[in-house]
């Protein structure tokens, strides 16, 4: 099992891919062993080079019990307190005995409080009362909640839950069955969410609610030795600092997967169909199960078998990882997978199918940049190249993959086109390689330093770029997010401290810390099992800008703020457990841009004034403002009144809002239709004679996936409309921060930077 921070972060980024590596049967690999290796590795590789003593197992007991139940809702105080008793000084000295039976104990106590709560669930739907006007209210977040004092107390918070489950699932289908009275009024046709409630009324809330815990106790009961070795595992790691962490061995042909963006295996995406099939969602284009032709979206894979002659495995109910370790395999080798056709009339229709795996690439990772053309304010024809990031990717085992090898082809491109300026977008892009960073930044700056990292001796590192000049010397601006971590804040970072780019966007994650990642399986025994053995990744160093100055918890503060949803949320170092500290080192000798001396307070002002009037921002600002409420009050009433007051006014407050949309988004087409055009480049693309719109491209050519045959549907007019010309309120801000950039640089009448004074606009 995963943590769920783990979960997001590795499904997020790679999707449920049954794409292969070596075969993974799952082997009796000794998990208090790995522990113990494990402990070592922590103790004598870490930046801090921590003891694995008392206090340290006291993080780890309290990583663990947050892991086992995040929301305190199945566990007791009493059930916690036992454990605290027996557990929170010793887990320490069981690691070095070489045993992780605790973490056994605990997460046993863990499936019989699951399975009796989820027992109880069912008799309290049945036979409990739920009147909807109560005056009491549910806590929404409980990770900062006690748990129930005793198991009185968490009957009680359950049926409070149990009651808020079911009024919101009331107010849904009200909102629904309402809507669709509104538009059968209007002479319209139900929506897909009608049409999808007309479904839903073979299950009655009260079944909805049930089987969902009862699907979540069948995943509980499912998860095996290695799961919770696992979670034990990242709850001693993490105990270090946040980004330390142990992979599972699917975990780990999972992050390489990531950084590699190739693979071996057969090429599908998979989702969990009702909790009991593996669902075929897409199908990448070119891999063996698309060159087979057999498999087809939509198909539910119900048993798989390895070769010709191996018995097939009924997955009926496994989890979803287990699945995809049991279809992958080398290139080359067969796999067979019994599945239910889309098409069949009943579950009792299934075939056998056949495929050759082998290497899969992984399109929609990679860099893509696309060519924008717009009017200047002044009237004249402007042509912006944009460059998107998701991630620093790099085949870290000596591959020829590379991120900056990806965007030089993209660059060149955008050159040869033309280009006025850059904006390289990095929002959302969690870091990866440092090299990829080091190699990224050294496109845009002469040959000098672009970070500095230090190691647990204190011991400096200045890493240098070794490219003799850039590749690109024209305007340049980086856009990032809050979301913009690791490598992305070194990339940040050093075109700032060089005044070579205009930083613009949130605030960066804060991540200021470099990690390695080491295999256990070398540190077992000779003869033991290490077929299951994982890997930890440990912080080694901590980096820094070359200007002195660490991204650590402060990250890189954007020289043109814009506002942000995460400006409200917990995001960022700052907001995880037991990171490290901010500090600072010497600064490094390097040579600033000679056209450097960018006029930020007027860019920053011209910025402020239409993101004032922007509709978008208004709307996001009294967003930020509502949820900063929410995440406050962090309750929700049970009174059905109450409710519905709320719900109508959020219904009429989306209606005026889409309605104020369509007016100022159908006078931006207006007024720019025959000036904007956005064409897309890909690796695929970028050599072609011509250009191709982005509207041009479909969801194949986007994705890389064959997601199956779409039914053309009407489109809701009720519904929020599409941004102009595909571009959301911060890329259509940037650009316009880089028009004035642009054009400030060209004719600096407006103001200038006062070197000593640098807040202060000099008029000229």
């Amino acid at each position: 099992m995963t943590t769920p921070w783990k979960s997001a972060l590795i499904l997020t980024l790679l999707g449920a891919f049954t794409f292969s590596f070596p075969s993974s049967s799952r082997a009796e690999t000794d998990f208090g062993d790995v522990a113990f290796r494990v402990a070592l590795m922590l103790r004598n590789r870490h930046y801090t080079r921590t003891e694995f003593d008392d206090a340290m197992s006291k993080r780890v007991f309290d990583n663990y019990m947050q892991y086992l139940d995040f929301n305190r809702m199945y566990f007791t105080q009493q059930d916690v307190d036992g454990f605290r008793e027996k557990f929170e000084k010793s887990l320490d000295d069981v690691v070095f005995d070489v045993n992780i039976e605790p973490a056994h104990e605990m997460f046993a106590l863990r499936l019989k409080r699951v399975e009796e709560r989820v027992a109880k669930i069912e008799k309290e739907l049945t036979e409990g009362e739920f009147t909807f006007k109560t005056d009491r209210k549910v806590t929404q977040a409980r990770k900062e909640s006690p748990w129930p004092k005793d198991m009185a107390e968490a009957d009680q918070l359950w049926h409070d839950v149990l009651e808020a489950e079911l009024l919101a699932e009331q107010l849904r289908v009200e909102g629904i069955e309402k809507t669709e009275a509104e538009r059968i009024a209007e002479g319209k046709d139900p929506t897909v969410e009608e049409k999808t409630a007309e479904d839903d009324k073979e299950e009655t809330p009260k079944e909805k609610i049930l089987t969902r815990y009862t699907r979540y106790l069948e995943s509980v009961k499912q998860e095996d030795t290695e799961d919770v070795a696992n979670l034990f595992l990242t709850a001693l790691a993490t105990a270090y600092d946040p980004h330390s962490e142990y992979f599972s061995q699917s975990e780990l042909d999972s992050f390489q997967t990531n950084m590699k963006k190739k693979l071996q295996g057969i090429g599908a995406l998979l989702s969990m169909k009702d909790n009991r099939s593996a669902e075929i969602q897409g199908i990448v284009v070119g891999g063996p199960a698309d060159k087979s032709g057999e498999l087809e979206v939509g198909d539910r894979i119900v048993a798989v078998g390895q070769g010709e002659d191996d018995e097939m495995v009924d997955i009926t109910y496994m989890k979803l990882q287990k699945i995809v370790d049991m279809i992958r395999g080398e290139v080359g080798t067969k796999v067979r997978l019994k599945v239910i056709p889309a098409a069949a009339d009943d579950e009792s229709q299934t075939e056998v199918i056949h495929i050759i795996r082998d290497e899969v690439k992984l399109k929609d990772k990679l860099a893509t940049a696309e060519l924008i053309e717009m009017k200047s304010e002044d009237g004249d024809g402007l042509r912006v190249g944009w460059i998107n990031l998701p991630s620093f990717y790099a085949d870290m085992e000596g591959g020829s993959t590379s991120m900056t090898a990806d965007v030089i082809r993209l660059l060149d491109r955008l050159k040869k086109e033309g280009i006025d300026g850059l904006v390289v977008d990095v929002r959302g892009n969690g870091g990866g390689s440092l090299e990829e960073a080091i190699k990224m930044t050294g496109l845009f700056v002469e040959r000098g330093p672009i970070v500095q990292s230090k190691d647990f001796q204190g011991q400096m590192e200045p890493r240098y770029s070794r490219r003799a000049e850039p590749v690109y010397d024209g305007p340049l601006m980086i856009l990032q997010d809050r979301i913009s971590a690791s490598a992305s804040e070194i990339l940040a970072a050093a075109l700032q401290d060089y005044k070579r780019a205009l930083v613009v966007g949130g605030n960066s994650f804060g991540k200021g810390t470099v990690q390695t990642i080491y295999p256990v399986s070398k540190r077992l025994p000779f003869f033991a099992d290490k077929s299951r053995a994982g890997a930890v990744k440990v912080t080694i160093q901590k980096f820094y800008r070359i200007s002195g100055g660490s991204t650590q918890e402060k990250g890189v503060a954007s020289d043109v703020s814009l506002p942000s949803i995460y400006d409200v949320l917990e995001r960022g170092e700052s907001s995880l457990k037991f990171p490290l500290e901010w500090d600072e080192v010497k600064k490094l000798r390097y040579k600033e841009w000679e056209d450097g001396d960018f006029p930020v307070p007027e860019l920053n002002q011209r910025s402020a004034k239409r993101v004032e009037e922007d509709v978008d921002f208004k709307i996001l600002r009294e967003d930020m403002d509502r949820l900063k409420k929410q995440l406050d009050e962090n309750s929700i009433s049970l009174h059905i009144e109450e409710r519905r007051i709320e719900n109508e006014k959020t219904r009429e407050r989306t209606k005026a809002r889409n309605e104020l949309r369509k007016k100022e988004y159908a006078a931006i087409e207006k007024q720019q239709s025959d000036a904007v055009n956005l064409y897309k480049l890909t690796l695929d693309n970028v050599d072609n004679e011509g250009l191709t719109l982005a509207s041009d491209f479909s969801d194949e050519d986007n994705t890389g996936f064959r997601l199956g045959d779409k039914e053309e549907e009407e489109r809701d007019e009720d519904a929020a409309p599409e941004y102009p010309f595909g571009m959301d309120p911060m890329k259509r801000e940037a650009l316009h921060i880089m028009d004035d950039f642009i054009g400030l640089k060209k004719s600096p009448t407006t103001a200038s930077i006062d070197r000593k004074n640098p807040e202060e606009p000099v008029e000229n």
